[in-house]
């Protein structure tokens, strides 16, 4: 399937998802017209709520970004989200112990919560070796692992004195990524984000390396008798992929939080995945895709719908977007159904038009 077919079904899907909602909505008590346009009016009405989307918005346009590179290489990198808190801690250590000026101290940092990422992924991609189809299983787990390790290097050598929570002291000032708006939490990593979107679009299509990246993701086999090397090239995907998820978390504690603190992500690395299977694997859908959610994530967290539609029906709508969109098989089923329909209906209509003509 095309990545345009992929990009096309993923719009259906929403449009279903958003259909079936609607349903949902009015079986609670609600009206779905007027919870989607308060959705819209609280998202787009001013320019604060604008700065709040894309401020959501920017953590996952990165994870979906770092998705979008490991499922173009045929690879299921779902440690996005352990990726990206070790990444954050990495970024804050840098912030903390060196000393630059800005921009360099924020720079290094970047670079720090980059590489870390990237050591993230490629942890899994080397104890699995060539067996790649298992890869997927060691990125989850080290999900878990990387919060895990990331609290306890917290704990027990870099919290803040005194700290009631699970967190470190502020960085340098040199490492702080700047706020457009000291009101509002958008920064400039959304600069960042949108840059990183043309970078990997020109390195996935624009080169040979990302020419025998997404070879690997259509056939290994085919690309191992070409002569690519299949694992160093999964094993340099995984590296983009970890990094860019990593320099999410560095985003998000450099930018909002200026240190890093337990549960700074509610789920980021997640909900990256899902940002780039309804982007259909495409870097500059991920804009898009990424805006949407972070619309959503926005408005469930910053609105009160209505007294009658609970928050976590905007959980609800997501979910059905992945369902939708995790089921390509579906559209394909309605696609050879109606192309079944119009094949008997059209000859039908040509011997109709041909009885007339013949009478006359």
């Amino acid at each position: 399937m095309s990545i345009k077919l992929k990009f096309k079904y993923s719009l259906y899907s929403l449009v279903l998802a958003l259909v079936i909602g609607g349903f949902v909505i009015s079986a609670t008590g609600g009206n779905p017209l007027d919870t989607y346009m308060t959705v819209l009016v609280g998202s787009f009405g001013s320019v604060k709520a604008v700065m709040s989307v894309l401020a959501y918005a920017t953590p996952l346009i990165l994870t979906g970004l770092g998705c979008v590179v490991a499922f173009q290489g045929g690879v299921f990198n779902i440690g996005g989200e352990g990726q990206l808190c070790v990444g954050g801690l990495a970024a804050v250590i840098a912030g903390l112990y060196v000393q630059l000026p800005w921009p360099y101290g924020l720079i290094i940092s970047l670079i720090a919560g980059f590489v870390a990422g990237a050591i993230w992924a490629l942890i899994p991609t080397l104890m699995v070796g060539k067996n790649l189809a298992s890869l997927f299983v060691g990125t989850v787990m080290m999900n878990s692992i990387g919060v895990s390790f990331s609290e306890y290097l917290v704990k027990y050598y870099f919290l803040k004195p005194q700290a009631s929570t699970t967190e470190t002291a502020n960085v340098n000032a040199g490492a702080i990524l700047p706020r457009f708006n000291p009101n509002t939490q958008l920064n400039y990593g959304i600069i960042l984000a949108v840059i990183l979107v043309f970078v990997v679009a020109w390195l996935l299509y624009k080169t040979p390396a990302g020419f025998s990246i997404r070879a690997i993701g259509v056939n290994p086999d085919a690309s191992m008798q070409a002569g690519i090397n299949v694992f160093n090239r999964t094993a340099l995907t995984m590296i983009i992929s970890g990094g860019i998820c990593g320099l999410a978390g560095a985003v998000q504690c450099l930018g909002i939080y200026n240190r890093w603190i337990m549960g700074f992500s509610p789920g980021y690395g997640w909900d990256g995945i899902t940002v780039a299977t309804l982007a259909g694997i495409n870097p500059f859908g991920v804009l898009l895709t990424g805006s949407f959610f972070g619309m959503l994530r926005s408005a469930s967290i910053s609105m009160n719908l209505s007294d009658k539609v609970p928050i976590d029906m905007i959980t609800a709508l997501q979910g059905l977007v992945v369902i939708f969109v995790a089921s390509p098989t579906l559209w394909t089923t309605f696609r050879n159904l109606f192309g079944n329909l119009q094949a008997k209906i059209k000859p039908a209509g040509v011997t109709a038009v041909r009885g007339k003509g013949g009478k006359g």
